[in-house]
């Protein structure tokens, strides 16, 4: 009984972190997203990134230019082809910097599997027009997400 117990404490302790999360990231509230984008910026991204873009990695890297301040950066994500293009999920939704800077300068470089893929022809879409609604259609509906990010490959005419 007492095995049973810490268990479902142990259980309960693991859960409430994450119920906080899927909460903030459906119900897109400003003051979570903004306190959690930070700490994936300055903290989880960085361990992401000794792996992304690399071979056999499930994490990409999307290569982009500030707006103001024209420097280079680069943030993992998770990119999916789909015909000549790839498809980003945008859990956060299309405010993010570095969405904002890949939609301004109209093209970026994604770095995926070890490649890198010079994209341009970048929108916006529901993410119901991607292949992403039925691929990840569990993930998508657990976290609310709307839209998707739309890249073609400029190597492929």
């Amino acid at each position: 009984m007492r095995r049973l117990v810490v268990t479902a404490a142990v259980l309960l302790v693991l859960a409430l972190p994450l119920a906080y999360v899927v909460r903030g990231v459906r119900t897109k509230d400003p003051r979570f997203l903004d306190r959690f984008i930070r700490l994936q910026r300055d903290v989880l991204n960085r361990g992401m990134m000794t792996a992304a873009g690399r071979t056999n990695s499930p994490i990409a890297v999307i290569e982009h230019i500030g707006r103001s301040s024209g420097r280079s950066y680069e943030t993992p994500v998770t990119a999916f082809r789909e015909g000549d293009d790839w498809v980003i999920g945008l859990p956060y939704g299309p405010e993010v910097s570095w969405a904002k800077n890949v939609l301004t300068a109209g093209e970026a470089v994604l770095r995926i599997d070890g490649d890198r893929h010079v994209v341009n022809g970048v929108r916006v879409v529901p993410i119901a027009s991607t292949a992403l609604a039925t691929r990840m259609s569990a993930v998508i509906r657990l976290f609310g997400v709307e839209s998707a990010m739309v890249l073609h490959d400029a190597s492929v005419r």
